[in-house]
């Protein structure tokens, strides 16, 4: 059995599709370590109890946001960008990986000073390099991926005219074809505004 040349046809498919699963791991990867980091940064880290002069007890809880007020948000921008992700193109995406990156680098800074309160502050520096680690990995592969908007365009028209006459231009219409294609005559434009 021999293998088929890399420019025949159905050797492109097996690659975008490798494309694609890649970018849908990249993509769930930052969004889930995202979320993680959110709710990290969102728990109570310390917990201290104080006795008062009357001998009454009250306890005192900090959260992650408390010790590092931008370890929530830094989580929040992160998850964001991975999801502005699925509807934008190549350019677009390597931005928002960078973006990505340098939020999940500052969540992770943000749990990494605080180490010694818990185990909170690991899990958001973890979830933080995780997610600087996707981000990473979008700017270096987001090229390769196949773009998401694509799927949307309309199908290539033949060059053939839709419509001549108002009745044919409604079927057209109908039958989900565009009438602001350039492959509508003129006269069928003009009567579609009469």
């Amino acid at each position: 059995m021999t293998a088929a040349p890399a420019d025949a046809p159905g050797a492109a498919a097996p690659a975008g599709d490798a494309h694609a699963a890649e970018r849908t791991r990249v993509l769930l990867a930052g969004v889930l370590a995202a979320a993680l980091a959110a709710l990290a940064a969102s728990r109570e880290w310390i917990t201290a109890t104080e006795t008062g002069h009357a001998g009454l007890t009250a306890t005192t809880a900090q959260t992650g946001t408390d010790l590092a007020s931008w370890g929530l948000p830094c989580a929040l921008a992160g998850g964001a960008a991975f999801l502005a992700m699925l509807a934008t193109g190549h350019r677009v995406r390597r931005f928002l990986g960078a973006v990505a990156a340098l939020a999940g680098l500052a969540a992770a800074l943000a749990g990494a000073l605080h180490l010694g309160a818990g185990a909170w502050p690991w899990t958001l520096a973890a979830a933080g390099l995780v997610l600087a680690a996707a981000g990473a990995a979008t700017c270096a592969r987001a090229r390769r991926w196949p773009a998401s908007a694509s799927r949307y365009d309309a199908a290539p028209a033949d060059g053939s005219p839709i419509a001549e006459d108002p009745v044919s231009l409604w079927n057209a219409l109908d039958s989900g074809q565009d009438p602001s294609s350039p492959t509508i005559t003129a006269s069928a434009q003009e009567k579609g505004r009469s």
